[in-house]
């Protein structure tokens, strides 16, 4: 009877060892499954961020535009062109009639004609001194001197048709202006006489 009990008992012991071993062999399976592999004595795997969403790419900014030259310089005002009818005679012989203005931005310009006539001398100078145009400030341009003829020779008997430029603007508010040849001048001095007009520029003026 005891050696039949103890078999019995050895085979029990048997059959709980083998559960055991077989429940632990279930768990390492459901390990397994669970996560991958790792070799012995190797640190734990870090957990893996998730992926930063995208990021939309900056366009450039655009360079500044920069001015043309076209741009950058401001267009001159056209001149101003006025008709005029305006006589002076000098008692040395010389007849001038303005027959135009055109104020500009630069210079103002003067549609003339000059004409001389003397029995005494066969020709004089209308620029000799100081000639000039005077605003009503008392501000003066002074005459372009012709490169062919600078001190604006005339031969007696002759009309020269032409342009007087002087340099320099009149102000926009300016009723008058006076033109001066020869400045200090007497009229009957026959080799460069003088001779003052006014020329109006504004109705009234």
């Amino acid at each position: 009877m005891t050696q039949h009990f103890s078999c019995q008992a050895t085979a029990s012991r048997r059959l709980a060892v083998a559960l055991a071993l077989a429940t632990l062999a279930l768990a390492g399976c459901k390990d397994q499954a669970a996560s991958p592999e790792a070799p012995p004595g190797a640190p734990a795997p870090a957990p893996v961020a998730p992926p930063a969403p995208p990021v939309a790419p900056v366009a450039p900014a655009a360079p500044a535009a920069e001015p043309t030259a076209a741009a950058a310089a401001a267009p001159a005002a056209a001149p101003r062109k006025l008709p005029l009818a305006v006589q002076g005679v000098a008692p040395a012989g010389v007849t001038v009639r303005v027959k135009g203005v055109e104020l500009g931005s630069d210079a103002t310009v003067l549609d003339v004609s000059i004409s001389f006539a003397n029995r005494i001398t066969d020709s004089t100078m209308l620029a000799l001194a100081d000639t000039f145009l005077e605003d009503e400030s008392g501000a003066r341009l002074h005459i372009k001197r012709p490169d062919g003829n600078r001190d604006i020779t005339i031969r007696e008997g002759q009309t020269l048709d032409g342009q007087l430029v002087f340099l320099g603007s009149v102000p926009a508010t300016a009723h008058k202006l006076r033109l001066v040849f020869n400045d200090g001048n007497d009229g009957d001095n026959i080799v460069a006489p003088g001779l003052v007009m006014e020329l109006p520029l504004q109705a009234g003026g």
